[in-house]
């Protein structure tokens, strides 16, 4: 790609948004970084900084005004999720640079609104129960049809997930539960699959499949990301529901993200889904390894106004390679991360990226969600094999 000559706001400059920060860099552009964090690491690569959280998108624009600019502004963006995406999206309208409204952006972040708008275009969502009244359902028994899933209506990374298996679990659930703060809904079982994606001028374009692992119970912590997917047959159904979601929101431009639920009648349920990069290092690590593609240069380019040719990974460069991003897990009895030991590689297997977490000696007693896993590995295997007996088999040694 050419170099080229402009400035680039980058919102946030964690660990987690280098990828994206080093990409606009690889374009010659001028990075104007925001982050509350004096030492964020992104800083190093960025020729101004801003301090500022993330969130404060109207505090950002006033010090915007500040900065003196030697280049055009061409783009704004982020990697990172929820107030910061909006923050991208408010300052992508102030400073009309392209990206998505504000409006558009502010909708994915209220699951209970999203979930009636996709019902309302005839996507499958797992069905909704109401909260019953507390005063009558303490007379008589609820009309709910368990199991049941109750989330947050906002939030984020697994947290705060419950599974309701019967009347009691529901007694001691609606005792604190506050009807505009929760979602119930039915269990759905089935193969789970995470989507990545870019929407390009209001049209969806769909780049990867891959399949997702996670704990058999509450909050379902995301133990694993394969490529490639076993579920490519799909693919054409699900790239609709993706673009039916970027008419009903009018999304415009940015990177999309999205997780479905596949039953055995082959029923497709959206389950989440974002105007984000989304993370498990899918974007910068899995798909850079197993199909050789680089994401975050395509993704700067979307955000600085250009139209990447975008095509769906589905062949790995070697045909009998399987990838996997694998997390470790703490046991439930576990209340401090321990020293991670050597991983253990069999035949044909390759560490292709590993990173530290939480580090040992960290409490986990008050983390939550996917926050509690502590270490990642990224491993490929050139054998011949079933995806899911393999990443099972990992698992094994990783717990041994």
């Amino acid at each position: 790609m050419k170099p080229l000559e402009g400035s680039f706001i980058s919102i946030g400059a964690g660990k987690n948004q280098i990828p994206l920060i080093r990409a606009a860099k690889e374009r010659d552009l001028h990075i104007i970084g925001v982050d509350k964090n004096s030492t964020a690491p992104g800083f190093e690569d960025c020729d101004i900084r801003i301090l500022e959280s993330t969130s404060e998108y109207r505090k950002i624009l006033l010090s915007m005004g500040k900065v003196p600019l030697t280049n055009k502004l061409l783009g704004v963006g982020t990697r990172s999720f929820g107030s910061a995406s909006f923050s991208a999206s408010y300052l992508s309208e102030k400073l009309k640079l392209p990206g998505n409204s504000s409006l558009a952006v502010s909708l994915f972040s209220n699951k209970k609104k999203m979930k009636v708008l996709m019902e309302k275009q005839g996507i499958l969502v797992p069905k909704s129960q109401a909260l019953p009244d507390k005063k009558k359902s303490e007379k008589k028994k609820t009309d709910l049809s368990f199991p049941l899933i109750a989330k947050p209506s906002s939030g984020f990374g697994k947290k705060g997930i419950q599974i309701l298996e019967g009347e009691k679990d529901w007694s001691e659930f609606s005792k604190s539960a506050k009807t505009d703060q929760w979602i119930l809904e039915s269990k759905i079982d089935g193969d789970e699959v995470t989507v990545l994606g870019f929407v390009i001028s209001k049209k969806f374009h769909i780049l990867s499949l891959t399949d997702k692992i996670t704990t058999g119970e509450p909050p379902f912590l995301e133990i694993a990301h394969i490529a490639p997917s076993r579920r490519i047959d799909m693919t054409g159904e699900i790239k609709m529901i993706c673009q039916s979601i970027v008419n009903a929101t009018g999304l415009q431009n940015g990177p999309f993200v999205a997780e479905f639920k596949i039953n055995e009648n082959g029923e497709c349920y959206l389950m989440e889904s974002a105007p984000e990069v989304g993370g498990e290092f899918i974007a910068e690590h899995l798909l850079k390894e197993h199909y050789g593609y680089s994401y975050f240069k395509d993704l700067i380019s979307l955000y600085v106004g250009e139209k990447p040719k975008t095509k769906f990974l589905i062949k790995s460069p070697h045909k009998t390679k399987t990838s996997v991003i694998l997390f470790r897990i703490p046991s439930k009895k576990q209340k401090l991360v321990a020293e991670e030991p050597e991983f253990p590689l069999e035949e044909g297997e390759t560490i292709f990226f590993k990173d530290e977490l939480l580090k040992p000696g960290t409490s986990l007693e008050k983390l939550e969600g996917n926050a509690k896993r502590a270490y990642v590995y990224g491993i490929s295997t050139t054998k011949k094999v079933s995806s899911s007996e393999w990443v099972s088999h990992l698992q094994d040694r990783l717990n041994a």
